[in-house]
């Protein structure tokens, strides 16, 4: 355990209907995969509820194996975005995808971009975006730019979900989403289409990402967590 997780132990549980309060759900995802690790559960549980749900996309997700010969960038890119329909295809089949396009490894943090994501979102949305305590520069930027997008946007609700932070020691007031037995077991289906990520799918770069299987059956087994903002 780390000394998040220690921490969280404890947390108060909150139902999804109490989370969303009536509002229509939106997950800022910086990569293909980020949706389905930190929100899949919740994404099933809203749609299934009938919410509105939608993901924005913010990176391309097209450097996580740079010396694959068979895999190049261009090849990933379009693999992972696929991966990301098929995921939500099994959590929320009529969310509303929207891809960004940005590079993998540089998501955006500033105001005109916040201003476009601001186009995309519906009235009185909540916004999960990735927490500023994960310590990858992407997920960092995501957590700015949601920031400035509440700036621009009072009528929505903002929050963030933690993915790589969970590992470490940052301390933070959160709640543990109570998700259904029909949500999780539509998360693992989730996850396991994001292949080139979960998988060893792609074997010609030995440095390339590929999730543990441990840290995978984390996010499968343990709840879902909401920061406050």
């Amino acid at each position: 355990m780390s000394g998040f997780l220690d921490a969280v132990v404890h947390a108060p549980r909150v139902s999804v209907e109490t989370l969303l309060g009536g509002r229509p759900l939106a997950v800022l995802a910086p990569h293909p995969d980020d949706e389905t690790l930190g929100c899949g559960a919740l994404l099933f549980d809203a749609a299934a509820r009938g919410s509105r749900c939608q993901v924005i996309c913010v990176t391309d997700g097209s450097r996580s194996h740079p010396h694959s010969r068979r895999w190049p960038a261009p090849r990933l890119a379009a693999e992972r975005r696929g991966e990301l329909r098929r995921a939500m295809a099994i959590l929320a089949p009529r969310a509303r995808i929207d891809w960004l396009g940005h590079p993998d490894g540089a998501a955006p943090s500033d105001a005109e971009s916040a201003r476009h994501v601001c186009a995309l979102l519906p009235d009185r949305a909540l916004v999960l975006a990735s927490w500023a305590g994960d310590p990858h520069v992407d997920h960092e930027n995501v957590a700015r730019l949601a920031r400035h997008v509440s700036a621009h946007r009072p009528d929505i609700a903002l929050a963030f979900y933690p993915i790589w932070g969970r590992f470490g020691d940052r301390p933070a007031p959160v709640r543990l989403i109570r998700a259904s037995a029909a949500a999780r077991a539509a998360k693992a289906r989730a996850l396991a289409c994001h292949r080139t990520q979960m998988s060893a799918l792609i074997d010609d770069d030995a440095g390339g990402f590929v999730m543990e299987d441990w840290r995978q059956a984390h996010f499968l087994d343990h709840p879902e967590i909401v920061i406050a903002a």
